[in-house]
């Protein structure tokens, strides 16, 4: 059987504003260029400044695989607020450390077969049919890469690992249309629109995860960045304790960054 996965992107609400992004990037990279870069494109400046940021992102089965060969999901725009630093180590290379408050979430729709819950009665059930689902994660995430600039141009790129705690998450399936039982393939209770049930994960949500982040900055002046981070978890959502899948729920999240420099100096 044919798996297909469709996620939809509003062309007004994210189609035009990416397009305008890469546009907007290019315009200042070019600009940057023409710049005298041999004052402020140092690569050994201790820094400290603040940031702020548009994320994206949630979780996705893996392997991917076992994404429901009918899934259209609508990711959600959030922001984040935080602080970065930055120390020289050797030559083009620095370290950079964050502190980030953020949340991401995102909802979609999907056809499940036999989806493994624990019903009202603490007895393991299992739903077949149409569903809506909803997850949301707020976090204190901490990532920690290193910074490679190429020469005294502003274009940098970033690889390293992530920590995040997570202070609250919800992971809701909403069952519209379909059938619950307590066996696989078993019909016990018909699920309809009128009468919707309601599948909650969210007490078997971990607290933490970890991963790795890769990224790209551009510096569009000497204290102001402009940055693209991508950050993709290790870690099930899921306590180790809760086997609700035949297959891990892995945290994936995007982000465009804004951050300004607050104090800088050249050490070498």
């Amino acid at each position: 059987m044919n798996r297909k996965f469709r996620i939809r992107f509003i062309s007004q609400r994210f189609l035009r504003p990416a397009c305008g992004l890469l546009f907007l990037l290019a315009s200042l990279s070019a600009e940057a260029q023409k710049r005298d870069t041999t004052v402020w494109w140092g690569n050994h400046m201790l820094s400290f400044g603040v940031q702020v940021g548009v994320n994206i992102g949630g979780a996705v089965p893996y392997p991917l695989k076992n994404i429901p060969s009918m899934t259209n999901a609508y990711p959600q725009l959030n922001g984040s607020l935080g602080a970065k630093c930055s120390f020289p180590l050797y030559q083009a290379f620095s370290l950079g450390v964050e502190l980030n408050y953020k949340t991401v979430g995102m909802k979609a729709d999907a056809r499940v077969e036999n989806q493994k819950f624990t019903g009202s009665d603490d007895l393991i059930q299992y739903f077949s049919g149409t569903a809506q689902m909803n997850m949301s994660f707020t976090m204190i995430e901490v990532p920690l890469y290193t910074k490679y600039r190429f020469g005294h141009s502003p274009h940098t790129v970033i690889l390293g690992g992530y920590y995040a705690f997570v202070l609250s998450r919800e992971f809701e399936t909403v069952a519209q249309k379909g059938y619950i039982g307590h066996d696989p393939d078993y019909v016990a209770s018909p699920v309809n629109p009128e009468h919707p049930r309601i599948l909650s994960f969210t007490s078997s949500l971990d607290n933490w995860d970890a991963g790795v982040i890769a990224g790209y900055e551009l510096q569009i002046i000497r204290r102001l960045h402009l940055g693209l981070r991508f950050m993709a978890g290790f870690k099930d959502i899921f306590k180790p304790e809760y086997h609700y899948f035949e297959y891990h729920m892995l945290p994936m999240r995007g982000a465009v960054t804004l951050s300004y420099s607050l104090f800088d100096k050249h050490l070498f």
